[in-house]
């Protein structure tokens, strides 16, 4: 331990000396000082004269500047000297040359900028620990069905009982679904649709989360409550309640039901997504049919249990269920996925993928920076050499060049943090699609971190090269040469380095224009629907308020028809479903038709719309006719199904008079149908609308009459004569006339509601294209950058040529050959590395391969004719020069 303070005293005081070079110095020359006078006052005391006395006193101390030495030695470290020596020099010799430093700072500016930026997401959504208690143990549970091609589907809530029921893999588990709860209180203002879901009693026990006011939920079981009782956010409790210490204990008026709070949770909370309110399970799971999907779960896994081992026993019970339960388990099965998997969802592989750019661009800008540092490195190669002749060692020479790209690194690191701050920001405010855990992205310690690991790495990359070269010159043969010819040292490893600078270009551009054609194949494609001038809402109906299903059925057949009956509107419907949404999947049979074994029914999505609905979205009727006020709970039961179940069931029929047969008479609380029967009479066959995503053909579905299947959650559509945003105070107005307890949820128009389903490949394909833009940009520099050093460097070369005869275009086609040979050479390499990595883009891809062609070669011609301009520049200042003046100059 001695050893170890006297070293570290030692250390420090070398540091300190050399950082505080002025005062050591002025220390030694009192010292020295002090002791020559004293020898001086003693030869004096002996007799010898004050100037002999002097003398003496000099000749037996000895040299001033050799004790000097020997004492700075003692008080400073070289090391640190020399490196102090090395930046001060650096920058002067940046100063000296702007544009060369200005040119480096901006491209490392850009490569670690984007890089920092991108891994602030990264960072953020992906590799950053949940913040629940012991996050990796945490699951959440989907149904499937191979045969029926769902991999992802909300679980029974019967099943889940099962699920919840394996404690030798869960610890416990969650469950919940996603009413639309509208919060009303007249002392606070309208009422307001919060978002929210219903919630078994032990969510919070389960991740490890405690309310940071009140206690939560207190119920006998972790299954259902004894009463009515909610948890509000931090967010709602700070904007609708003030931030009220007492707020816990009051009651708050949720669809027209009291519940009382039991609970704020703390900041930034809102687990699933951005929930308001978590609002206490009021029935029993078991009361529902297991082929009713549509809660969703989260579980704890036990400490020594694994996902894999979750989800063989998760297959063997979901076995069992379907054989036990052949009618509604028959195919299906569940699995667990990691909750930070699920919670990233299809941000996971994008962020990764635009990280991999983000490094491309970073690996372009060191490429590009080492090219420039190489050149001039050899422009200086007898300023070089001359400090190598008179003591400067190779370790020392390299030490020089690695503290000068260091200095360029940090300049560009500084610039490129701040320039991430910013688009951070502006980036997770500007996104067009949700960002998970958006709230938690940041320009951090981490990320700081990271950017300075990345700094010095990416001065050690392109410093390396410039310091190699002259590890392996020899120096002599450049003083003998002068500048004369030294400037094709290295030729060959700039050659190199933009051939790979091209490379990097190609596959960058290759990713993007994937991107691009797929984002234009997905818009090209037609949802079915005319969006022009349509806007939606959505409207939920308390079921405290409206138990009486035909009052349901009343309040939108009012709602619509006053809708229609104003100037604004030009159509108006209702649906349970937007467009582009997947609907409840339920079993049907055709009456008539041969018996289908129980389980093996055909399925097909449930929606249920209005007489208004198809005309507000203009869709045609191929067959039949539509819904009208006769098709009411009186009257017999009729559907209207789409052409993928005609075609399905009847190919190359008439489908009309054909009876299917459901017995779906309620979806949980949401909806039921009110006319008796399992018989429904086809009326009519409606155009294909898509309803599950835009990449996907519609599903085989059907039609009901919302005034015999009503819904207390419905979306009212409505057409408008002109600029549809208009339209929502009017959806309001009216909504708020017939019920002023209701508010209106979840506006957007048609066009953004199909716009949406496009957006997460769309925000990929943009920021890769930014990347790819730079990268291009920077692949031009370097071009540009080499071919004009290489012909100030031959202009001695080039003036004979001109000066025996040689053609101004030969000099032109000799430059622009040697350019595009190198440009051709990155295009061929970076193909092969494009068809690699669209593979890694392949979830994002429609209509496209990940190695098509076309997208391809449409980048190398594009690089091709980048590198073309880049060329012709250098090219015709080479073919313009006068010759004579280039021979004298050399």
């Amino acid at each position: 331990m001695t050893f170890r303070t006297s070293w570290l005293r030692d250390l420090a005081t070398r540091v300190t000396g050399t950082i505080r070079r002025r005062t050591v110095e002025q220390r030694l020359a009192e010292e020295i000082r002090f002791h020559v006078e004293m020898q001086m006052e003693k030869n004096v005391r002996l007799g010898m004269t004050p100037d002999d006395a002097r003398r003496e006193a000099m000749v037996s101390f000895g040299g001033n500047e050799q004790w000097k030495e020997a004492a700075r030695d003692e008080y400073r470290s070289r090391p640190v000297e020399n490196f102090l020596q090395d930046i001060r020099y650096a920058g002067r010799s940046l100063r000296s040359a702007p544009a060369f430093s200005i040119t480096a700072v901006l491209a490392l500016a850009l490569g670690i900028g984007s890089a920092a930026a991108v891994f602030s997401l990264l960072e953020g959504v992906v590799l950053r620990p949940l913040p629940y208690a012991d996050p990796g143990r945490l699951v959440m549970m989907w149904e499937t069905n191979k045969d029926k091609g769902l991999d992802h589907e909300p679980l029974s809530p019967v099943n889940f009982v099962d699920y919840r029921a394996m404690t030798d893999v869960f610890a416990d588990a969650a469950a919940w679904w996603r009413p639309q709860l509208n919060l009303s209180d007249d002392e606070r203002g309208d009422p307001i649709r919060v978002p929210a879901v219903e919630v078994t009693g032990n969510l919070f026990s389960v991740l490890g989360v405690r309310p940071m006011l009140g206690h939560g939920f207190t119920t006998d079981t972790t299954l259902r409550g004894k009463e009515p009782q909610a948890v509000i956010s931090h967010r709602l409790w700070q904007s609708r309640f003030g931030g009220s210490a007492t707020i816990v204990g009051k009651a708050i008026r949720l669809n027209g039901k009291l519940n009382v709070i039991a609970g704020v949770m703390p900041p930034g909370f809102g687990f699933p997504g951005e929930t308001d309110v978590w609002q206490g399970l009021e029935w029993n799971l078991t009361q529902h049919s297991r082929g009713a999907h549509f809660m969703e779960s989260v579980a704890r896994m036990r400490p020594a249990v694994s996902a894999d081992r979750a989800n063989r026993s998760l297959a063997a019970l979901g076995g069992r269920l379907a054989k036990d339960f052949r009618a509604t388990n028959g195919g299906w099965s569940v699995r667990a996925v990691e909750l930070d998997r699920e919670v990233a969802g299809a941000f996971r592989p994008a962020l990764f993928a635009l990280t991999a750019a983000a490094g491309l661009l970073l690996v372009i800008a060191c490429i590009n920076v080492a090219n420039l540092m190489l050149a001039r490195a050899t422009a200086r190669s007898r300023e070089v050499a001359v400090r190598a002749a008179i003591g400067a060692s190779r370790r020392r020479l390299m030490a020089l060049f690695l503290t000068e790209s260091l200095a360029l690194a940090t300049i560009g690191a500084v610039i490129g943090i701040a320039f991430a701050v910013l688009s951070v920001k502006a980036l997770v405010s500007w996104s067009p699609v949700q960002i998970p855990r958006a709230a938690e992205v940041g320009v951090n310690g981490t990320v700081l971190l990271f950017a300075i690991a990345l700094t010095a790495a990416t001065a050690l990359a392109f410093g390396l090269a410039p310091a190699l070269l002259f590890s392996r010159t020899e120096l002599q043969d450049v003083l003998k040469d002068g500048a004369r010819g030294s400037g094709l040292r290295g030729r060959g490893s700039r050659g190199a380095l933009v051939v790979a600078e091209v490379a990097l270009a190609v596959v960058l551009l290759s990713g993007a224009g994937l991107l691009i054609r797929s984002v234009s194949h997905l818009l090209q494609e037609r949802a079915g629907v005319d969006a022009s001038a349509v806007q939606t809402a959505n409207v939920q109906l308390p079921d405290a308020a409206y138990k009486d299903w035909n009052r349901v059925e009343e309040f939108y057949t009012a709602l619509l028809q006053s809708l229609r009956q104003r100037p604004e509107v030009a159509g108006a419907g209702a649906t349970d479903f937007l467009p582009l949404e997947t609907g409840w999947r339920m079993p049907y049979t055709i009456s008539g038709a041969a018996p289908v074994p129980k389980g093996d029914e055909p399925m097909a999505q449930i929606h249920s719309v209005d007489e208004g609905y198809f005309g507000a979205l203009r869709v045609p009727l191929v067959r039949g006719r539509t819904f009208g006020d006769r098709d009411n709970a009186s009257s017999p039961p009729v559907v209207i199904i789409n052409e993928a179940l005609a075609r399905q069931m009847w190919p190359g029929q008439n489908p009309i008079g054909r009876r299917i047969v459901t017995t779906t008479r309620f979806i949980g609380p949401l909806g039921k149908r009110l006319v008796a029967g399992d018989e429904h009479e086809i009326i009519g066959v409606a155009r294909d609308v898509k309803n599950t995503s835009l990449r996907n053909a519609a599903e085989p579905a059907m039609y009901f009459a919302e005034r015999q299947f009503p819904f207390r959650k419905m979306f009212v559509v409505v057409r408008g004569r002109g600029d549809p945003s208009r339209l929502t105070s009017v959806i309001s107005d009216e909504v708020r006339r017939l019920d002023p307890t209701l508010s209106i949820a979840d506006v957007r128009s048609m066009e953004r509601v199909l716009a949406a389903s496009v957006d997460p490949p769309r925000f990929v394909m943009l920021l890769l294209s930014v990347f790819a833009t730079l990268a291009l940009t920077l692949a031009a520099v370097g071009i540009y950058g080499i071919l004009t050093y290489l012909v100030s460097q031959r202009g001695r070369e080039i003036g004979i040529r001109l000066a025996l005869g040689g053609e101004p275009r030969d000099m032109l086609r000799m430059i622009v050959r040697e350019g595009l040979g190198l440009a051709l050479a990155g295009c061929a390499i970076g193909a092969a590395g494009a068809y690699v990595a669209g593979r890694s883009l392949s979830c994002f891809l429609y209509g496209v391969s990940p190695g098509d062609p076309v997208t391809i070669g449409g980048v190398m011609l594009v690089v091709m004719l980048v590198a073309v301009a880049a060329c012709v520049i250098p090219g015709r200042r080479a073919s313009t020069q006068d010759p004579v003046a280039a021979l004298r100059g050399d």
